[in-house]
């Protein structure tokens, strides 16, 4: 009778230790859907990887941090890859994105989960961060591109991957070099580079020596990617439904590339 009281007891104690390390990992966000997707997924033992903390950023507006942030989700989801995604910027585009998309198809259900971070909270924002860490799987992060908010620092320093879309232009090339001498002071994070939105057809010479300059550069202090095309496919992203195959077509060569790094 002992030795089952004792065998009863360590069950108890079992059961209540896993309880509460379920509901400290879901702590905040509430990630109860995302952690019930993986358990029912038969081969999620299998597929499941160490937690990394990716982000999507850039000072420069307009370079398609937030388009490559939702592409690259459902291609690692469609791929096995455990992913959410977190929106921590300010005009909150990609949540916005996936309630406008529920609203419409309430039904579909979600491939991988977006939850909102406000970053004005410094307190909170280091406990959500702690939380995320122990996430089982990739996490996104979509950052503002905003230097002078000093707890964005909390963030870049757990990072992993820093993906920085950029283009050609000279107001990009200047802002991303801006950009990336702030992020280093803070960061160990691997920089990841995509040319993005650029137009292929575009042959001058001039031109394309410049590219081939600022490539070389960025590889001194990062990998730089396949370049994405522009396409108005690529643009017109989803949260909820799979890749098309013109935008697998476009993103499949950054994004595998991208796999192999992080």
């Amino acid at each position: 009778m002992h030795v089952v009281y004792k065998l009863k007891y360590i069950i108890q104690l079992y059961n209540k230790i896993k309880r509460q390390l379920y509901n400290y990992i879901i702590g905040y966000f509430e990630f109860k859907e995302l952690f019930t997707i993986f358990a029912e997924d038969r081969n999620y033992i299998k597929r499941s990887m160490e937690n990394k903390i990716v982000i999507f950023s850039n000072i420069k507006g307009g370079v398609g941090k937030t388009t490559l942030c939702a592409l690259f989700a459902s291609y690692l989801a469609e791929n096995g890859v455990p992913v959410i995604t977190i929106d921590a910027d300010l005009q909150a585009s990609l949540y916005r994105h996936r309630q406008r998309e529920q609203d419409v198809a309430a039904n579909v259900k979600t491939p991988w989960n977006v939850d909102l971070l406000d970053t004005a909270d410094s307190k909170q924002l280091k406990k959500v961060m702690e939380q995320l860490k122990k996430v089982p799987g990739i996490v996104l992060i979509d950052c503002p591109g905003n230097l002078n908010d000093r707890n964005l620092e909390y963030i870049y320093k757990n990072a992993g991957a820093a993906i920085i879309p950029i283009s050609f232009d000279p107001d990009t090339v200047d802002a991303t070099g801006i950009f990336i001498k702030a992020l280093k002071s803070v960061s160990k994070a691997n920089l990841i580079f995509i040319p993005n939105r650029i137009i292929t057809s575009e042959r001058k010479s001039e031109e394309l020596r410049q590219r081939a300059q600022t490539i070389e550069l960025l590889g001194l202090v990062g990998t730089v990617m396949p370049t994405v095309k522009q396409s108005v496919a690529v643009k017109r992203y989803t949260t909820l439904y799979p890749l098309e195959k013109t935008q697998l077509d476009i993103v499949e060569p950054a994004f595998r590339k991208i796999m192999e790094i992080i």
